[in-house]
C-alpha cells in the first residue's frame, strides 16, 4: 500500500462498490467528510479513487495500519458481492430480455439523466443495480436466476414483430401511441433498432393478460393490413371511382365471397380475364 494511496483500482464497477460500502454508515460506521458525487464522477475511477483515499486519510487519520485494515474487509465484501459479467450473459446478449428484466426491475426509478437508455444503458443500468443491492453474491445470483425464471415462465414467447421491416415497426409504433398512449411513458426510443425492441417489450411488458395480448395482436394486424393494401395501392395502381348498380353490387360480393380474395385483387383478375378473352377473339383487338 503506498503512502496516501490506499486503494488503487481500474475497475469502474469495485470502484462504485468501495464507494457504497463507505456511505453505509450503519455497515462501516465512517464519518464523511464529504459526499460523493455521483451524478458527475461514478464513471471516472480516478475520481472515485481519489475521494475513497481522501476520505479514508481524514476519518483514520492516516494511520495505515487502521486503513489497511478496513480496505481488506472493504476488498473481501467487494469479491462475495460483485456477480461475474459472465453471470449476466443471458441479459446481455438478448435485448428483448433484457428491456423485460430492466422494466421489471427499474424503469424510470434508477435512470440518470432525462434520455431513454439504449440496450447498452439499460444493461449497465442493471448490472449496476445488482452491484448496489446490501446482498451476498449468493443472495444475488438466487435473485438473478429468480428472474430468469419468471422469464421462462411468463415471458418467453414468439416474438410478434421479429420479421418486420423498420417501415412497419415505425408505422405499427405511431398506431400504438394512438391504441395505448401510455406506451410513451414506458418507453421512448430514440433509434429505429430500439423502436422495434420497445414495441416488442410494450406487448410483453404491459399488456399484462393472454387477452390484452390478443386484442392487441388482432388490432395491429388489422391496420398493418389496410397499411400494405395502401403501399401496394400506391405503387403501379390508380384509384377510380364509378357507379355500381345495388344487384351488381350484391353479385360482386357474392363472387368475390365464392374467390376468397380482395375487392380490389378480384376486379384486377375479372378485367384481366375478360381483356384476354376478347384479345384471343380474332379481329376484337
Amino acid at each position: 500500500m503506498n503512502r496516501y494511496n490506499y486503494v488503487s483500482e481500474r475497475d469502474v464497477r469495485k470502484c462504485q462498490f468501495y464507494v457504497r460500502y463507505m456511505e453505509r454508515k450503519a455497515r462501516t460506521e465512517i464519518r464523511l467528510l464529504h459526499d460523493f458525487e455521483w451524478l458527475d464522477k461514478s464513471g471516472n475511477v480516478e475520481e472515485m479513487c481519489y475521494w475513497i483515499n481522501k476520505e479514508l486519510g481524514y476519518y483514520f487519520r492516516k494511520d495505515e495500519k487502521d486503513i489497511e485494515e478496513f480496505v481488506t474487509r472493504m476488498t473481501a465484501a467487494c469479491n462475495d458481492e460483485i456477480l461475474p459479467l459472465v453471470e449476466f450473459d443471458w441479459v446481455k446478449h438478448d435485448s428483448r430480455i433484457c428491456l423485460w428484466l430492466w422494466h421489471q426491475i427499474i424503469r424510470y426509478s434508477y435512470r440518470r439523466g432525462d434520455a431513454f437508455p439504449e440496450h447498452r444503458g439499460r444493461f449497465e443500468a442493471l448490472v449496476e443495480h445488482f452491484d448496489s443491492l446490501n446482498e451476498s453474491g449468493n443472495q444475488k445470483r438466487k435473485l438473478l436466476n429468480k428472474f430468469r425464471g419468471d422469464w421462462q415462465r411468463k415471458g418467453n414467447t414468439p416474438d410478434p414483430f421479429v420479421s418486420e421491416s423498420t417501415e412497419v415497426i415505425n408505422y405499427l409504433w405511431r398506431y400504438s401511441i394512438k391504441l395505448h398512449a401510455n406506451i410513451t411513458r414506458n418507453f421512448s426510443p430514440i433509434s429505429d433498432g430500439d423502436r422495434k425492441i420497445c414495441l416488442t417489450g410494450f406487448y410483453d411488458c404491459i399488456l399484462d393478460t393472454p387477452e390484452k395480448k390478443e386484442l392487441f395482436l388482432r388490432k395491429i394486424k388489422s391496420a398493418l393490413s389496410s397499411y400494405k393494401h395502401r403501399i401496394k395501392a400506391g405503387k403501379g395502381n390508380i384509384n377510380k371511382k364509378f357507379l355500381l348498380s345495388l344487384k351488381n353490387n350484391e353479385k360482386l360480393d357474392e363472387m368475390i365471397m365464392h374467390a376468397g380474395i380482395k375487392r380490389d385483387d378480384f376486379i384486377n383478375r375479372l378485367i384481366a380475364e375478360e381483356y384476354e378473352r376478347r384479345k384471343s377473339i380474332k379481329g376484337q383487338y
